[in-house]
């Protein structure tokens, strides 16, 4: 993948180094009278402008289309320095490499990563020239910043008329085209990955280097005379890498109409060829990018359309409405069905809604993949009681990023089942992440692999890892690992040794009582459920004791209506009628 080590923005009509080169046009060439004022970009503070982005890459049915938007407000004017904030994006294909240009599975030409920048600042000098840019996204190699693509040259003083005896000869200093050159030296930087790695694993394993290489860039621009207080500007460009790996070069043209009026754009359409010799085979790659603004009445409209949609995040839900929404979110539904009504539902307003929360809920515990969490996510919205319980699932569900919260540290291997949800700890990044148990090996160690994920398990000491909250149900595939009991070797207690971890975990259990009644507790879904004995609710806790001795926490508010009731009267009956003889010791 190639990159580069300085903003390049070549496929604009300038990249930040030439604006800096940009001075006031000469008064005699650039106006109708020696009065006129030279073209310069908006000092109007609040002045706000939005361009509409279309890219595409290569032609015909190969080439990969992408759209966007580029808004610019001036923040404050002074004669010496504009600031503009500005907000774009493009949207490209989701990938997880961290390049522009990357090899598709579909085709043999380059797909586009999405980008965007969020209130990133740029300073400009009232003929373009840049000064500060803070925040501002690249989009890749030759494409430069997004925040700077419509900041285009403005003719300078020194622009000589290209028909020098026509500019001598004309009356009142009236418009002529003038030209003016300029060309720059930059780095570029492509990233290479020793052994035939994949960029990815490269750059995760920490062996991932950055070649440089020299470019020399030129541009030839025209400015034409102004009519109807629009300058129309337009340009040829050229640049070359011979000394790159693998050698690559890139050419092309462009124009653009600025008015001189409201001092922004109007329009621009750059055009570039890509060249880059890949095994000795010159690959050709066409680029072109218009940048068309927003007419009045799209800019109405987008703003009427928003005002509609605050409205209907915010109106009460309707009893059709609600009706339909739980039938999609039912076991019974299609995925199809039921995405759609929980996207719905998130583009409304938070609010109290038990039993859509409850519809939510359900399905998210049925769903497989990546759309487990938002349904989680989406059912926390609409009951706060369960907030936090789907929270911690929806971190549990998916192996991306790190956990919130976790409990406590696992001391034995022999206490954990295949298939069971852990979080490990990230020793690179820090934090924790969601992992699976796929093989049990001895008391101290296991393998695990990320939730939902694929590729090798990692095997793991157990001192990495800790257990989920108690609000995070785990999978009812889970097993117990089989156990070679010829090996096995028999534990003698020596009085005097110190207690192993899981000795003292054990002991620390309370004591099992001969009228605990074994029943079978469920949550609210329905899905999961467990064989246990009542032991006590703390803090909205209830602890439970399962057939096989294991203490098992879950919240209150996660279990089926009956059984909380159930477990809230034991808990009274324990209180009123406590055993007053309790066991300290053995």
């Amino acid at each position: 993948m190639l990159g580069s080590s300085q903003p390049i923005h070549s496929l604009r009509l300038s990249s930040s180094v030439l604006i800096g080169k940009v001075l006031l046009a000469a008064c005699a060439l650039a106006s109708t009278t020696s009065s006129a004022e030279p073209p310069r970009f908006s000092q109007q503070v609040d002045a706000t402008v939005t361009y509409k982005i279309n890219l595409q890459i290569g032609m015909g049915k190969d080439a990969g289309k992408y759209p966007g938007t580029l808004t610019y407000q001036v923040k404050s004017a002074t004669p010496e320095l504009i600031q503009l904030t500005v907000t774009g994006d493009l949207q490209g294909k989701p990938s997880r490499m961290p390049s522009f240009f990357r090899s598709s599975g579909e085709s043999s030409l380059p797909t586009l990563e999405s980008v965007s920048c969020r209130a990133a600042l740029i300073g400009i000098t009232p003929r373009g020239e840049v000064e500060v840019s803070q925040r501002d996204e690249m989009m890749g190699l030759l494409l430069g910043t997004i925040g700077q693509l419509a900041i285009a040259p403005l003719p300078p003083a020194d622009a000589k008329p290209i028909n020098a005896r026509a500019a001598r000869g004309a009356e009142n200093g009236a418009n002529v085209p003038v030209t003016w050159d300029v060309s720059d030296t930059t780095n570029i930087a492509r990233v290479s990955t020793p052994f035939g790695f994949s960029p990815s694993f490269a750059s995760q394993a920490g062996i991932q280097n950055r070649k440089l290489s020299i470019a020399t860039e030129k541009w030839k621009y025209v400015a034409h005379p102004v009519i109807r207080n629009r300058m129309k500007i337009d340009h040829q460009y050229e640049l070359s890498a011979p000394e790159s790996d693998p050698p690559m070069k890139m050419e092309g043209d462009g124009i653009a109409f600025f008015n001189l009026d409201d001092g922004f754009y109007e329009q621009l359409q750059i055009n570039r060829v890509i060249y880059q010799v890949d095994d000795g085979v010159e690959v050709k790659v066409p680029i072109s990018i218009s940048l068309t603004r927003e007419t009045k009445q799209e800019r109405d409209a987008k703003i009427a359309a928003a005002k509609e949609a605050a409205l209907k995040r915010t109106r009460p839900f309707t009893d059709a409405e609600r009706k339909q929404w739980i039938l999609d979110l039912a076991p019974g539904a299609s995925e199809a069905k039921a995405h759609r009504a929980m996207s719905e539902l998130n583009s409304r307003n938070a609010r109290q809604d038990p039993e859509i929360a409850k519809a939510l809920l359900q399905r998210a515990d049925m769903t497989q993949g990546h759309l487990k969490s938002f349904f989680y996510s989406a059912a926390g919205r609409y009951d706060e009681s369960i907030r936090q319980m789907t929270e911690d699932r929806s971190d549990y569900s998916r192996s991306l990023g790190t956990v919130k919260r976790t409990g406590n540290p696992v001391t034995s291997a022999n206490r954990l089942a295949v298939g069971q949800v852990l979080a490990k700890a990230r020793e690179r990044i820090g934090g924790f992440e969601a992992v699976e148990v796929t093989e049990v090996h001895n008391n101290v160690e296991v393998s695990v692999k990320k939730v939902g994920g694929h590729g090798r398990p990692d095997r793991v000491n157990v001192s990495m890892l800790r257990y989920p909250p108690a609000t995070v149900p785990q999978p009812s595939q889970t097993r117990t690992p089989r156990r070679n009991l010829r090996t096995a070797a028999r534990r003698t207690i020596n009085p005097r040794a110190v207690p192993a971890a899981e000795e003292v975990e054990a002991a620390e259990m309370p004591d099992r009582d001969a009228n605990e009644a074994i029943r079978t507790w469920s949550d609210k879904t329905g899905k999961y459920k467990i064989k246990a004995a009542f032991l006590a609710i703390q803090e909205k806790v209830v602890r439970l004791r399962s057939a096989d001795g294991k203490i098992i926490e879950v919240p209150l508010a996660a279990l089926s209506d009956d059984d909380a009731k159930l477990a809230e009267q034991l808990q009274k009956e324990a209180e009123t009628d406590a055993n007053p003889f309790q066991v300290v010791s053995e």
